[in-house]
């Protein structure tokens, strides 16, 4: 008997460039098969009246300040999400049972108690005529986690998948870097730093590039070592054991002042240096790093990484999976485990007081 669901995830980064979509089927368990990928780009107004936003809100009562103003994007973001559902499932003519919709983040508190993900679940629910799954993080904020990082046990299924047996690190670097250690039955996931936030942002703030194409701008600029030195002793990026990170914590301003070659350059050894140090920090043993997400094609933040830990490391497309929608798979992979109620997050994965499922199920239709 086949225990599978045709599940459809939904993800949208810290990056805010777009929307990636997945299908898989899977029975929530050890059966997976990645059906199709997609993704879809934001227009640059909407992207920037996006960024614009989040930037300005920083807390819950700044959000009420601005229902308006957030309404009328949730409804225009959740619409991109209808669209783009629309067209992967009308290519492969299927019907999905559950459509996992991780949404937007726009502010992530879980120190007080909250994280918020831009998404109108029930207009989605509408406009897809199917169940959706969506508030992924609030029952594990509620249980004292972090919320966050979410993806460990689709990344455990994945190092199941590939048959591999000996202790392995995926590394994530999306806007933020994380990563998941599996070996056996351990499973351990935290976020570790900026990924390609710091550089984005920057390149955004300075020249309206959105991000730098395979590291290049960065290989053209001489690394400020002395502004690295001041700033990784920095305590937020030594003292404080932080779990999981928002986006608005990283601040690219120690690079003011350098040429735009040079502070794109320094910026991205400095990304390196933090995701090195604080792997070797976690693990003290040399360990096999698989490497996912969007940072994996700025091929300078990659070498430098390869240079600072001389660890072996692959990216996880070399075991025929695409490396940018890791993420958007596993909402669809976490929204059957949350539909049958089971386990999607750890002590060990978000400092969960307590093993808990999550996800809230709406359905109107």
């Amino acid at each position: 008997m086949d225990n599978s669901f045709i599940a459809l995830g939904l993800m949208s980064g810290t990056s805010l460039d777009g929307i990636d979509a997945s299908i898989i089927k899977s029975d929530g368990e050890n059966n997976l098969d990645i059906i199709d990928n997609k993704y879809l780009n934001y227009p640059e107004e909407f992207r920037n009246k996006l960024s614009t936003f989040i930037l300005n809100v920083n807390n819950r009562t700044d959000i009420e300040k601005n229902i308006s103003t957030y309404k009328s994007l949730e409804r225009v973001l959740t619409l991109y999400h209808s669209k783009i559902s629309k067209k992967i499932l009308s290519e492969n003519n299927l019907k999905a049972q559950l459509i996992g919709f991780h949404g937007q983040t726009i502010i992530h508190k879980p120190k007080d108690g909250y994280s918020i993900q831009m998404g109108d679940a029930n207009l989605l629910s509408q406009e897809l005529k199917e169940k959706v799954i969506y508030n992924f993080r609030a029952n594990d904020i509620k249980n004292s986690g972090e919320g966050a990082p979410l993806t460990a046990i689709y990344h455990k299924l994945l190092v199941k998948k590939f048959q591999i047996n000996n202790p392995i690190l995926i590394l994530n670097i999306g806007g933020i870097s994380n990563y998941t250690y599996s070996f056996k039955n351990i499973l351990e996931s935290k976020d570790i730093g900026p990924g390609n936030v710091l550089i984005d942002e920057y390149l955004k703030k300075t020249k309206k590039i959105n991000y730098d194409r395979n590291g290049n701008i960065a290989s053209s600029g001489n690394i400020n070592i002395d502004i690295i030195n001041q700033f990784y002793e920095h305590e937020f990026y030594n003292v404080q054991e932080k779990h999981s990170f928002d986006r608005k914590e990283f601040d690219f301003s120690f690079v003011k002042g350098l040429e735009f070659e040079d502070a794109v350059a320094t910026l991205t050894y400095f990304t390196a240096l933090i995701i090195s140090q604080n792997i070797k920090k976690n693990f003290e043993n040399e360990i096999e790093i698989i490497l996912c997400g969007g940072g994996r094609k700025n091929l300078t933040l990659v070498n430098h990484i390869k240079k600072l830990l001389k660890y072996k490391i692959k990216l996880i497309d070399e075991f025929n999976i695409d490396g940018d929608f890791i993420e958007s798979q596993a909402f669809a992979y976490l929204s059957i485990r949350s539909y049958l109620k089971k386990i999607i997050s750890y002590p060990s994965t978000t400092n969960v007081l307590t093993p808990v499922t999550g996800g809230e199920i709406i359905i109107n239709y």
